[in-house]
Parts: structure tokens; C-alpha cells; sequence
């Protein structure tokens, strides 16, 4: 029985020996969530802006229609320069490169585009408004509250339920009275919830690092 006990006591040991190592490891990578929020920042200004001019902005693209593509390519390709040049000096092992391989994958969810088929329209001219808000805010709330549960940082995980929520609440408010108008200010938070989020969990992770 005694040994048993040291050996659950042992195990706890080694657990919380590794979630300690893959706080202060993953915290160092502040960096890259910083900058990949910066370089988010500027794509965002530039989606607002379009929004802002949508006649203009579909001239533009039907005049240059490669521009549609190298722009999201010239902005990953840096986001990549930079992930591969903070790894190259200190590299990912571990759970945190677990880690960061789910971040990685969540932020692809920002090109998976929503496809949407209409017919039966007739000649009735149609305009369709689409969000991917709910579907961000669900992929970002699980890469927040795994990197909370691995690195015991309560805080990020507190912050995924806040964004399971919100997903939820954007893709089932509406049917009410009032509820478009609610839906349609959320929909403004599509343009900052993937650079705010990275600038937020980099700059946490670098308190989390200086604090030891």
C-alpha cells in the first residue's frame, strides 16, 4: 500500500514536473504570438478597409484578380519566416511544440473559406453577407483552453469558455426581436479576434516568462 502511494506520488511529481517545464518553455515563444498578431493587425485593417469600399474593392480585384491570393500568401510566407527563425534559436520540443502545432492549425481556419450555393433566385438580385466569426471563436477557444490545461495557466482557459460562448452566441442569436442587430455588431469583432487574441497570449506569456 505504502508503495503504491509513493508511486501515485511520484507520478503527480513527474506531471506537474512537465507542465512547469512546458510553461516556462512555451512562455519563451512570446514572439511569435506578438508578431503573428502585429502582421494580423495590418491584414485586418486592410479586410476593413475593403468592407468599407466594397464596389471599389471588387473593380479592384476583377482587374487584378491575383492579388485575391498573394496577398494572404505574402503575409503567411512572413509569418512562417518569422515561426521558423524563433524556432531555429530555440527549438520546440515537447508538449509545446504540441502546442504550437494546434495554434498553427487554428490560425489556417482564418483561409478556409465558407462556400455557399444559391438557386432558385431568378433574376432577382441577391447579396449575401457571410462571417466566419463563430467558427474562429470556437477554433481559438480550444487552442486557448489546451495551452491553459497544459501549462496550468487558469487565465487562458477562462478566456476559451468566454469564446465558446461567444461562438455560440453568434450562431443562435438572431431569432428574436433585436437579435440581427446583436448579430451584426458581432460581426465586427471578425476583423480583431485572431490579432487581438495572439497580441493578448504573447504579451501574457511574456509576463508568465519574466515572472519565472
Amino acid at each position: 500500500m505504502e508503495k503504491q502511494l509513493e508511486s501515485v506520488v511520484d507520478d503527480i511529481a513527474i506531471i506537474k514536473s512537465v507542465i512547469e517545464k512546458t510553461r516556462r518553455s512555451f512562455s519563451g515563444f512570446s514572439k511569435i504570438f506578438v508578431i503573428w498578431g502585429c502582421m494580423y493587425m495590418v491584414m485586418a485593417l486592410i479586410n476593413f478597409i475593403q468592407g468599407m469600399n466594397e464596389d471599389m474593392t471588387l473593380s479592384f480585384y476583377e482587374s487584378y484578380p491575383f492579388l485575391v491570393y498573394l496577398v494572404p500568401i505574402v503575409f503567411y510566407g512572413l509569418g512562417g519566416l518569422v515561426y521558423f527563425r524563433v524556432v531555429k534559436k530555440q527549438p520546440l520540443i515537447g508538449l509545446e511544440r504540441h502546442l504550437m502545432i494546434l495554434w498553427v492549425l487554428v490560425i489556417f481556419l482564418q483561409v478556409i473559406r465558407m462556400r455557399i450555393v444559391v438557386s432558385g433566385g431568378g433574376d432577382t438580385m441577391m447579396v449575401l453577407r457571410t462571417s466566419n466569426l463563430a467558427i474562429m471563436a470556437y477554433g481559438l477557444s480550444i487552442a486557448l483552453i489546451m495551452t491553459g490545461i497544459l501549462t496550468e495557466l487558469k487565465h487562458l482557459s477562462h478566456m476559451g469558455g468566454i469564446y465558446i460562448f461567444l461562438a455560440f452566441s453568434h450562431s443562435y442569436v438572431g431569432g428574436f426581436s433585436g437579435g440581427y442587430s446583436i448579430v451584426e455588431n458581432l460581426d465586427k469583432l471578425g476583423y480583431i479576434i485572431m490579432p487581438f487574441t495572439l497580441i493578448y497570449v504573447g504579451v501574457y506569456l511574456k509576463r508568465q516568462s519574466e515572472r519565472g
